[in-house]
Parts: structure tokens; sequence; C-alpha cells
């Protein structure tokens, strides 16, 4: 879990690559340190003793200390990322930048859990899985702290430091507020979840109810932010986790082939008749279980509402539980 340097050509600064040890199937996350003034930390991993004594001897090595850091910014407000921000900002004095809508959601994660539980019922999901969700996702909390004292920055803003600019591009849709840094006179865009080279980012469930319809656009917003950034100049993404990725083009893409693909998939097992989202899940994903169930549900969810704005498909409530079928003109 060394540091990795980033060079930057024409400039002596780098930014270094520190991957952190987390409790998650993906089992470590990236954090970058920007090697200029003010030195400069993006994402934080989670808050345990394991990852915080990682950043510290990688840090030690690239010649600082914990007490250097500068600026602290968060591209999302997922544990992996912000987790041991308060405890390194209490520690260095350094602030915290983040967008106004993950700050929210993270001093709200009570009322978050309630809303994940609502919606995976409504969907058909089992009572004792949904149970195990949100006992998993109360559990979860040890590992971050609530952040009290932060700026929120979003597109308007400019990151300044001795020698070069970075920029937040909001790009919503794995998580309502999630930020990417692009450092556009090097063509580096640090991506946070938004793109990641061997796995799909998924878009979390943020259901918004309108008309009497499910409206999940998680999926619909992730898909515009991909769109989004599509024209920029970017030669290398550093992502959240995973290697750096040089085909930014290319992943870009990929993204959007698999989505369009999932629709498909999803329009063939409506097509066998009414499902819930759940059921599509569990056909899609037969062996996925646990936690893994939230974000197998949450991605159905996504492609159901995009079915529905094209009108391709008809929902119906009954009981409580919200069904799906094919639109038949």
């Amino acid at each position: 879990m060394d540091s990795k340097n980033l060079a930057m050509k024409g400039n002596t600064r780098k930014i270094h690559r520190i991957e952190l040890p987390v409790p998650f199937p993906l089992k470590t996350t990236n954090v970058y340190v920007v090697d200029d003034e003010p030195l400069t930390l993006i994402d934080t991993g989670v808050k345990t003793d394991s990852s915080f004594q990682v950043l510290k001897d990688s840090l030690r090595r690239l010649g600082y200390e914990i007490e250097d850091i500068g600026r602290i910014l968060i591209t999302h407000g997922h544990l992996d990322h912000y987790g041991q921000a308060k405890r390194i900002s209490l520690l260095s004095g350094a602030e915290v930048y983040i967008h106004r809508e993950e700050h929210r959601r993270i001093q709200s994660t009570a009322q978050f859990r309630r809303h994940v539980a609502s919606v995976l019922l409504q969907n058909g999901t089992p009572e004792g899985s949904v149970h195990k969700i949100i006992n998993y996702m109360e559990s979860a909390q040890q590992w971050g702290e609530p952040l009290d004292d932060v700026r929120y920055i979003n597109e308007s803003h400019e990151i300044r430091f001795e020698n070069m600019v970075l920029r937040p591009i909001h790009c919503p849709g794995h998580s309502p507020g999630l930020l990417c840094f692009y450092l556009e006179a090097k063509g580096i865009l640090i991506s946070g979840d938004h793109l990641l080279k061997e796995i799909t980012p998924n878009p979390i469930i943020n259901p918004v109810p309108r008309g009497g319809q499910p409206q999940n656009t998680s999926l619909r917003q992730y898909l515009d932010s991909i769109r989004k950034i599509e024209n920029l100049k970017v030669s290398l993404v550093l992502p959240g986790h995973g290697e750096p990725i040089e085909d930014f083009k290319g992943l870009l893409e990929k993204i959007l082939r698999h989505h369009e693909q999932r629709l498909v998939q999803v329009s063939s097992i409506l097509s066998r008749g009414e499902q819930t989202a759940y059921d599509i899940s569990r056909a899609l994903f037969p062996d996925t279980e646990f936690f893994e169930v939230f974000l197998g549900v949450s991605e159905i969810l996504g492609h159901l509402n995009i079915l529905l704005e094209e009108g391709k498909i008809i929902f119906r409530s009954r009981n409580g539980i919200e069904y799906y079928s094919m639109h038949h003109s």
C-alpha cells in the first residue's frame, strides 16, 4: 500500500496515490496527496487504526506528517471517502471542503437508513434481508465521524495551489453531490467513485416521489454526468478505487454500453410478466447476498425509472408493493 507517484510532466510537483485498507469487499480505497502549497489530501479513508497508520506511514515516506496537511477535499460522503476526515482535521487544523448535498447526507444518516428500508420493502425485498442491510449500515457508522465544521464547494469555485488550480465538477449519480477534481493544465481527473477501472459505479438509491410513480433518478443523473465530462481533455483518471485509468474515452464508452445492455436485460425479464425490482435483481444477480442486495435493487430501480420515462413499461402498486410490467399498446 505504498504511495505511488503520479508525475505531472513539466512540473516538479506530484500527486501521490495512497491505498488505504477498508473493511469492505473492495479492500482498499485511494486517497491522493497533492504535493503543493497548501499540502492537500483528497479523500481520507475510513476511521480505523490501520487506515490511519498506513496514511501516517505513507505521508512520512513523502517527507510529511499528518499535521502538515493544510486542506482536505472530499469527493463524496461515503464512509470510505470521508470517514477519518474529522480526526485528520483536528490534528492538522486543515479545513474540510465538501459539496453541500454530501454534507447534508452525512448529517442525516439515520433518516437515509429509514428511507432505504422503506424503498427496499416497497420494492419486494424480504423483511429479513432489509433488517440485515439496515443493521449493517448502522454498524458501519463506527468507521466514520460526522463532519460538523466544513466549507461548501461547488462548480463555481476554484481550488488554488501555489503552482496549479483544480476545478470541481459536480457529477451526481453515484451520490447526489459527488465532485470530481479536474487539473486541466495536465489533463488529470480525480474522479472519486464516478469512474472506476474494473467495476461500474453503482448509482445509489436517491428516490424522489412524484405523481404516484417511484422516481429513482440516480442512474439518469449518473449517465448525464458521464456525458457532461466526455468532452474534457483527460489523459489520466485517478479513481477512488483501483489503478489509474489512461483510456478515458474508452472507459466512458464501456460504461454507457454496459447500461444500454442492462436496459435490454431488464426489459427481457419484464417480458416474462409482472415483476418487482427485487425480483429482477435476483434474476440478474442470483448470487448476491446481504448488503449487495441493496446495491442490486438500487441499480435495477435506476433502469426501471429510465424505462418508465421512455414509456416502455408501466407501474402498479398493490398492497404497498410496487410492480412493473411491459407497456403493451
